[in-house]
């Protein structure tokens, strides 16, 4: 299948290409012109400050970027083989803008993080509430086009106003990143977990049915239960727990909209019967 490149996410796959010198192929370049006039007002400015220390405005770095393509197609013609971005950018501030005088090679780490703060949480590093929402379409989509089937986890700390309180902000913020830890290592590859919010999680599980979806929000949740998290004796119970709500596509709604609201109902009816368990519209 054909991703449509507006409905695509800055992968690690798509940046660790950006960031080789050799150059990117046209697929790429298109994905990420497109994913800077769609996800972020300040992107450009930003991309190009972490990559030669230059501050402009927005619209100055929008144009300086057009530029900048364009000389990387020019230099690729000089030099017959295709040039990368970094590459490319570092030339055309040095020899073209004479904005730079003693070019420094960026490191790739660096790179790397400037293009994935468009779409991930600063403190967990899961997928952004952004992100989560065109991941999301982008499935309902594709489940629409070839009579597919996805299912939706919503997932939400247990009390965690109380941990926090009793703990600190700054224990708080580490139990988030442990539990975004679990909830990554328990689910696929090929699934999306994101920060919704605060202590909420969304996950998204693509080619997976009601029944299956259970099974890994359940996982979750035993997961999650029965780690050792500092500082849990002040919880009820003495741990950390979760709740899950559970939703299907087209089974349970029949848009993206509809099915977020569903899993929403689900995890506050988990929510009600008692916490630390996963509950889908069957249930």
């Amino acid at each position: 299948m054909k991703t449509n490149p507006k409905r695509s996410g800055f992968t690690k796959e798509m940046i660790a290409i950006l960031g080789k010198d050799y150059g990117e192929s046209s697929e790429i370049m298109k994905q990420v012109e497109d994913l800077l006039k769609e996800k972020a007002a300040s992107l450009y400015s930003d991309l190009i400050y972490t990559l030669t220390h230059l501050r402009f405005s927005e619209n100055q770095a929008r144009n300086h970027w057009e530029k900048v393509l364009q000389h990387k197609l020019e230099m690729g013609k000089r030099l017959d083989r295709n040039v990368g971005v970094r590459v490319a950018l570092l030339d055309y501030f040095t020899n073209t803008h004479h904005k730079i005088e003693n070019p420094k090679i960026i490191e790739l780490d660096v790179f790397e993080k400037a293009m994935l703060s468009a779409v991930t949480d600063g403190l967990t590093g899961l997928y952004n509430h952004r992100f989560f929402q065109d991941r999301l379409e982008e499935e309902v989509e594709r489940c629409v086009r070839y009579a597919g089937t996805l299912s939706l986890l919503m997932l939400d700390l247990d009390n965690f106003k109380m941990y926090n309180d009793t703990n600190g902000h700054i224990a708080g913020d580490v139990l988030l990143v442990e539990v975004s830890k679990l909830i990554r290592k328990t689910v696929r590859k090929v699934d999306t977990v994101a920060r919704y919010g605060g202590e909420e999680f969304a996950v998204v599980l693509p080619s997976t049915s009601k029944r299956g979806a259970l099974i890994i929000a359940r996982r979750i949740v035993a997961r999650i239960a029965d780690h050792h998290f500092p500082n849990q004796i002040v919880m009820p119970g003495g741990r950390v727990t979760i709740s899950c709500g559970v939703a299907t596509f087209p089974e349970d709604a029949k848009d993206k909209a509809a099915l977020v609201d569903m899993a929403d109902k689900m995890l506050y009816k988990a929510k009600r019967n008692g916490k630390n368990q996963a509950l889908g519209v069957e249930d």
